[in-house]
């Protein structure tokens, strides 16, 4: 199979496209480089993927319909992980979190219909069910009070994408990711941070009161 993977060159986005290229696939992997963390991660995370013959990246915007509209041609299936990160810094900025998490989805989406592509996994994030107190949670919960642009913003998506699948039949995935772990994790992230901090003998900042009940709900602990 061919299939495209947005945000590649990201902590999800490379180990997806290197199982991808292990079982025989063909990827075209799309990123921007974000300034969001050091350029040097990103490209340390693709170092193997560039040494084979079935991976390659273009580097770009999902804003560009006409780049996505190249990159579509002939693709099977669509593995959808680009996207801005983060709770705190959406608040600082909330209309580039729409415009490059939801304006950016429905450019993918619209690249893909007109390309006849059917089959897509888009990335989500357990954000979207707000500040709640019940847990676990379950996929039958409500998810109409997102508690930051962010989830906010992953709210949208789910349901633009749901609007697609309803209008043209689109098999759409949206896959509501807690707090993923593991070599290449993003370094803000808790897990990456706290194992760094401790490693340097430095201290590990705490927000709110340290504690894990319906006041700390929506941090970045489960931001996704």
């Amino acid at each position: 199979m061919r299939i495209l993977v947005t945000g590649a060159a990201g902590f999800i986005g490379s180990s997806v496209s290197e199982a991808l290229v292990a079982r025989g696939d063909e990827v075209i992997g799309l990123d921007n480089f974000d300034r969001f963390y050091d350029r040097a991660i990103k490209e340390r995370n693709l170092a193997g993927l560039r040494a084979g013959p079935r991976f390659q990246l273009h580097e770009g915007e999902l804003l560009d319909g006409e780049l996505l509209a190249r990159l579509t041609d002939g693709v099977d299936a669509v593995v959808h992980l680009a996207a801005l990160a983060g709770v705190r810094p959406s608040i600082a900025e909330p209309a580039r979190y729409m415009r490059v998490n939801v304006e950016g989805t429905t450019v993918l989406l619209e690249a893909c219909r007109r390309r006849g592509i059917g089959r897509l996994a888009v990335a989500s994030s357990s954000s979207v069910y707000g500040a709640r107190s019940k847990v676990p949670f379950s996929e039958e919960d409500p998810c109409d009070q997102p508690a930051s642009p962010y989830a906010a913003s992953k709210r949208a998506t789910e349901a633009v994408c749901a609007t697609y699948g309803h209008l043209y039949g689109m098999a759409i995935a949206c896959l509501r990711y807690f707090t993923v772990y593991g070599p290449r994790q993003r370094p803000e992230m808790a897990i990456h941070k706290f194992v760094r901090l401790a490693e340097e003998g430095r201290p590990i900042p705490v927000f709110g009161d340290g504690g894990s009940g319906p006041s700390l709900a929506g941090l970045p602990a489960r931001a996704g």
